[in-house]
């Protein structure tokens, strides 16, 4: 039987590929620059593989006209998976799951806010929701080699999995029961958002054990996933650091 074999995928942008190069947890396969990006190299300290200097067809073929590759990519292996048990008695960090989310760059960027602010994982389920991508990466500046993102079969029973273990479940939503700061967020918590305009799915909001919605001002009050889950997180962060002082 012959061995499986590894997947690999390609990451590019300046901070993106440190990300990946610095991670201990990632397997570098190949290193590309063009000429103008040699420089970079020492912000990358000792490397295990031989950087290849390739000219701009290769990020074009490899990656389109329109991406912004910073004359830089690596191919690496995936990461190990990760699954939500493994994680949840690490400490008592934040998750984020999304519901119905399905914009990479929002993903991205909801990455990037949870590794800003402390967010133990993104969680994503397995139906209808991408994989992890060049875009995702790219969004997320670095964050996405920081904070797992995990996919998980089913939504609501990771949620009450949860809630077994001492956590609560905050969901926004439009149609709220508070506001944000009508609840005490320094206890255990996952943050549940739903996508812009479509919102939760019935099951996922009414397992929810607070619904809040994000106070604003005048009568425009629509954010994307990510513009929320970065307002939220800082909130979380917030409250969990005024009583550590």
């Amino acid at each position: 039987m012959s061995k499986q074999q590894t997947k690999t995928e390609w990451l590019y942008g300046k901070h993106e590929v440190k990300a990946a190069v610095l991670n201990p947890r990632r397997k570098i396969v190949r290193l590309v620059l063009l000429p103008q990006c040699e420089d970079f190299l020492e912000e990358l300290g000792e490397i295990s593989v031989t950087p290849e200097i390739v000219d701009k067809n290769f990020f074009i073929s490899h990656f389109g006209a329109e991406s912004i590759h910073q004359g830089c990519a690596v191919l690496a292996e995936e990461l190990p998976e990760l699954f939500l048990e493994d994680l949840i008695d690490e400490d008592e960090r934040p998750f984020v799951f999304l519901d119905q989310v399905t914009d990479p760059q929002n993903i991205g960027s909801i990455l990037r806010a949870s590794a800003v602010f402390g967010a133990k994982a993104v969680v994503l389920p397995e139906n209808n929701s991408p994989s992890f991508n060049a875009t995702i990466a790219k969004t997320s500046s670095g964050a996405a080699e920081i904070v797992p993102l995990i996919k998980v079969k089913n939504l609501v029973q990771s949620m009450k999995m949860l809630k077994e273990r001492g956590y609560w479940c905050l969901g926004l939503d439009e149609r709220p029961d508070k506001s944000r700061y009508q609840v005490d967020l320094r206890g255990k918590f996952v943050l549940v958002i739903g996508s812009e305009g479509k919102g939760m799915r019935r099951l996922t909001r009414e397992n929810c054990d607070f619904l809040v919605n994000l106070p604003s001002f005048g009568a425009f009050t629509t954010l994307n996933a990510a513009q929320a889950a970065t307002v939220a997180l800082y909130e979380l962060l917030r409250q969990k650091s005024s009583t550590s002082k």
